[in-house]
Order: C-alpha cells, then sequence, then structure tokens
C-alpha cells in the first residue's frame, strides 16, 4: 500500500505540473487557503485539548479538471493519568484530482475523484507510526445545481508496530442533496458505514453506522454583519476511523463518535476573498475505560481567489 500511495500522490503532483507548464498561457482558477482550530475536551478522563493548523492549495482548469494539495497538523494534549502528561503530533499530507464529465442525457456534471493520504503521527497506540487513505468517489450534480448523488469509498491502512498487524478500515459514504428557494438553500443527507477488520482495535467495533443532514443557506449581499452565509451541521449514530474528504480531516485519533452539531458562518469581504468561522461539539466515548466526554471547539480560515 506504501507502494500504491507514492505512486499515486508523485502521478498527482507531476500531472499538474505538466499540465500547468503545457497550459501555463490559458485560464486556471486558483484557491488557498490557510485555516486554524483550537478546542478542549469536556469530563474527558485522558484528553485536555489539541490546535490544529492546515494550509490548502487548489487549482482548478476551466471546471474540466482540478488538483488540490493540503498539509495538517495536529496536537493533542493529554493529561496526566497516573504515568505524566503527553502529546500526541500528527502531520497529514494529502492530495486530491478531480475530472469532470458533462452529460446532457442526464442534465448534469459527473465528477470523478481521488483522493490520497499520509499520515504520520508518534501515537503509542495500535496506529501509530503512519497510515496511508485511498478514496475514490463518484458524484453527479444536475445542471441547474438543485439535485446532487454521490458514492464515497474510502481504504484506510493503519500500521500496527504493537500488534504485527494492519489495521484495515473501510468506509463507505453515499449522501445526496437538494437546492431550493431559488438555490439561496442546501439540504444534505449523507450516511457513514464503516467496517473494521480488527475489533481489537477499533474498540472492540467490527461495524458502525452514522448519518449526517447538513442545511446551508446563502444571504443576500446586504445581510446584517455582512454575512454571506451560514450553514448547521447534525450527525447521529456512532463512527471511528471516519474520513471527511470536503475538510481533509482523518478521525483517527479520537475514539468513538457518538453525535455532534456544529454551526458555521462565512462572510466574503471582497470577490477573492473568503472567510469561515465554525463552532461545534462533539460527544465522544472511549469503551476501553467507559468513558464519555465532548470535544469543544472553534475553526476559523481564510481563504484567496485568482
Amino acid at each position: 500500500m506504501e507502494i500504491l500511495f507514492r505512486f499515486l500522490l508523485s502521478v498527482l503532483i507531476t500531472t499538474s505540473i505538466l499540465i500547468t507548464n503545457v497550459y501555463a498561457g490559458d485560464r486556471w482558477y486558483v484557491d488557498a487557503t490557510a485555516d486554524g482550530k483550537a478546542g478542549r475536551y469536556s469530563d474527558s478522563v485522558l484528553r485536555k485539548d489539541f490546535y490544529s493548523a492546515s494550509v490548502w492549495l487548489n487549482m482548478d482548469y476551466l471546471d474540466n479538471y482540478s488538483f488540490a494539495f493540503a498539509y495538517n497538523n495536529l496536537k493533542i494534549n493529554y493529561k496526566d493519568a497516573g504515568s505524566g502528561a503527553f502529546n500526541i503530533a500528527q502531520e497529514a499530507f494529502t492530495g486530491r484530482f478531480q475530472y469532470y464529465f458533462y452529460n446532457d442525457a442526464l442534465a448534469g456534471k459527473i465528477t470523478t475523484q481521488l483522493v490520497a493520504y499520509r499520515l504520520i503521527n508518534d501515537s503509542p497506540a495500535a496506529m501509530a507510526g503512519s497510515a496511508t487513505i485511498i478514496s475514490p468517489k463518484l458524484a453527479y450534480m444536475h445542471y441547474d445545481k438543485d439535485l446532487s448523488v454521490d458514492i464515497e469509498y474510502v481504504w484506510s491502512d493503519y500500521a500496527s508496530s504493537n500488534l504485527g498487524s494492519n489495521l484495515i478500515i473501510q468506509q463507505f459514504a453515499p449522501s445526496i442533496g437538494f437546492g431550493f428557494n431559488q438555490n439561496s438553500d442546501w439540504l444534505e443527507l449523507k450516511a457513514y458505514l464503516i467496517t473494521s477488520n480488527d475489533k481489537s482495535q477499533s474498540q472492540g467495533e467490527g461495524s458502525l453506522t452514522s448519518a449526517r443532514v447538513k442545511w446551508k443557506h446563502w444571504l443576500d449581499p446586504e445581510a446584517i454583519f455582512g454575512v454571506n452565509s451560514f450553514f448547521i451541521d447534525a450527525l447521529a449514530g456512532q463512527r471511528i476511523f471516519a474520513v471527511d474528504n470536503e475538510t481533509y480531516t482523518v478521525f483517527n485519533l479520537e475514539d468513538i463518535q457518538q453525535e455532534s452539531v456544529l454551526l458555521g458562518f462565512g462572510w466574503r469581504p471582497g470577490e477573492d476573498f473568503d472567510i469561515s468561522a465554525v463552532a461545534g461539539i462533539e460527544k465522544y466515548k472511549n469503551k476501553i475505560i467507559d468513558n464519555t466526554y465532548n470535544r469543544e471547539y472553534f475553526y476559523i480560515s481564510l481563504t484567496k481567489h485568482w
């Protein structure tokens, strides 16, 4: 799997460089994003707080294909539970490629997507050291942008230096979205079906299911405080080792997530600049020590468009 990841990532980088050189005179749309997230763990026996920072670069060529690269640095601070306080640091490198097709018979745009992750951390747990994640996706969006359907598959390989075998997590995530109110509102429903090949490394769970509902509303330009949009995102059910390809987030260092509620706002102070802020609370359970706790955080991102 290590060889496959290196091959896919090198293809993504090499192809993007070649295409950029060939079409240097044509129109590329480029986005650069920097974000930060900070939060704390309430009622956790082991965890104290965490900090995360990311940078993204997305390049889109005339809505035909796009490349994205992201880097994330995460630090989780643990309490002194008898052996002293400590922290876990993780780096995540991500590459994404999308290619678009247009089908008049289906009256819509079809997107093929491939995302590859490489995670490196110093966790003493079974998933210590490294992880490789490959995720293909097929999506459909109606030309009127009032209907979307997609199916996403995630294959995660967590190296297990402690147990001598690899933990394999598979995730199936179908979703459907609807636009209404002249497309000023968007409602998305998404399911997560996650399976583990080794229950001993996934807190005794061989399979978990959860569902997410997200509603986003775009406001008029004259809206109060200059808010361009806001959204509410809620998750119910259970999941572990989940992967969110929209935000390039991997939940590999968390326990079993049981539910969450997020509230986000977006601003557009100029034609080529976006600001986003999100406040969230997530509920987790460590089944090994029977500890249920919350993770509360604040997230902010700044995006520049060219």
